[in-house]
């Protein structure tokens, strides 16, 4: 079963489940406004989400002059995995770090920082963008719209329980207190469970090794696995939890609760899958 099927399989369980508890406490009506809300749910994933979460980012369009030459590695790499060029966007963030977002062969976008480009080789960067490339021709940015979708709605929801109980106990200063993410630090393990069932370790795997056959030297991915998942933790880089996951690496730091959040799998074992050992 290929990543793409199983993030649609897991969304389709999903979508049941809510048909089948609209109809068992709403009747008919329930019924009806449960199969309205899992077709505009479905629609929006599909068509908006990875629109939604690129728009997270305050980036611009790689356009016009490209000293690095990544346009030209984006598109070499693009012909070699039969895939159309993804934009590619900039953030103007000291925090090496790169994402990829998209639903289809056709429509992919690669993220990168200003920190990854300056810090990295070029043969370094080659790897990072393979990956990227690779995430998109196996459908993996498809799976991370439905992850990021499901993490997203549940994070609305305790984040607005969130700000009415501040509004009670009139704890509007400091935002990062337990009391004053009570709901969301609660409900985290069902959230995280969610964006774990629709996004496997597995996924991330995978790009892996179409990346390190784009390039021909896994070494290279290796070490850019490597030297990211250090700064990761020396210069993190805190999006939303809900897109924590588009990464290559967690920009989540291990240590926080948030950890719950992180879906990619060890970079060690990612390392020793691209070269056969770790540490480099």
């Amino acid at each position: 079963m290929s990543n793409v099927t199983k993030a649609w399989a897991f969304l389709a369980v999903m979508s049941l489940t809510l048909i089948v508890l609209g109809h068992a406490f709403g009747g008919r009506e329930g019924l009806m406004l449960a199969l309205v809300l899992v077709l505009g749910m479905n629609s929006y994933i599909y068509f908006y989400e990875d629109r939604r979460v690129v728009n997270l980012f305050e980036g611009r369009n790689l356009e016009g002059q490209d000293p690095w030459g990544i346009g030209e590695m984006s598109r070499r790499l693009s012909v070699k995995a039969r895939i159309s060029v993804p934009k590619i966007v900039i953030l103007e963030k000291s925090a090496p770090q790169a994402a990829v977002v998209g639903r289809s062969l056709t429509n992919g976008t690669i993220i990168l920082t200003e920190g990854l480009i300056r810090k990295l080789t070029v043969e370094e960067l080659e790897a990072v963008i393979a990956y990227q490339v690779a995430s998109i021709r196996t459908l993996n940015t498809l799976a991370f719209a439905v992850g990021s979708f499901l993490a997203s709605a549940g994070l609305f929801v305790t984040g607005a329980l969130d700000t009415f109980l501040r509004f009670l106990i009139v704890e509007r200063k400091n935002h990062r207190t337990f009391v004053s993410q009570l709901f969301t630090r609660t409900a985290s393990p069902v959230i995280s469970l969610i964006l774990r069932g629709s996004i496997r370790p597995s996924f991330y795997l995978a790009a892996d090794r179409l990346a390190a056959t784009l390039i021909r030297d896994p070494r290279q991915l290796a070490l850019a696995l490597w030297k990211l998942d250090s700064f990761a933790t020396t210069s993190p880089l805190m999006p939303p939890l809900s897109a924590a996951h588009v990464f290559i690496v967690s920009p989540l730091t291990i240590t926080r609760w948030t950890r719950r959040y992180t879906t990619q799998p060890s970079t060690a074992r990612r390392i020793q899958g691209l070269i056969g050992y770790y540490p480099i």
